[in-house]
């Protein structure tokens, strides 16, 4: 991927997570996915609101696994994670017991205390980090939690 590519995915996904936020705060209407599209099972009250490229690893056994393209499903109660295989796998907001969110470096971890933090990759990460925000820490983390500060700057003018 060139330098040119790279950058447009970084302004694609700020720019989206930028208005997942603004939907996720009910300050605009939320997009809505539609999971039969998707091949997913939703649970009764959960929505599908966005789905995005990412690289994924687990941390097994004091290593990182090699890192595998997956599309991540961003609900309101979890992120589905689809394999190359097809396989899915299901985080949970509710079980997370700690987050590092790192947008400038294209990095979430997700650690839910079972000696297996798992990572998500990539510039989607801007859009994974504000979910994983809201549905952690609630709609006001979106305005203070520091390692989202960079997608609250203004964005530049043409």
């Amino acid at each position: 991927m060139s330098a040119v590519e790279t950058v447009l995915q970084q302004q694609v996904a700020t720019a989206d997570a930028r208005a997942l936020a603004l939907e996720l705060a009910a300050v605009r209407p939320a997009t809505q996915l539609d999971p039969v599209a998707l091949g997913v099972v939703l649970r009764p009250g959960e929505s599908a609101l966005r789905a995005v490229g990412a690289g994924f690893a687990i941390r097994l056994d004091g290593w990182w696994t090699p890192v595998e393209p997956v599309v991540v499903v961003v609900t309101t109660d979890r992120l589905l994670v689809r394999f190359a295989g097809g396989e899915l796998a299901a985080l949970w907001w509710a079980g997370v017991m700690g987050l590092e969110v790192d947008v400038v470096g294209g990095r979430l971890v997700l650690d839910y205390g079972d000696g297996a933090p798992r990572t998500l990759l990539g510039a989607a990460v801007a859009v994974l980090a504000v979910a994983a925000v809201w549905a952690i820490y609630g709609a006001e983390a979106l305005l203070t939690h520091p390692d989202l500060a960079t997608l609250r700057q203004l964005a530049p003018t043409s």
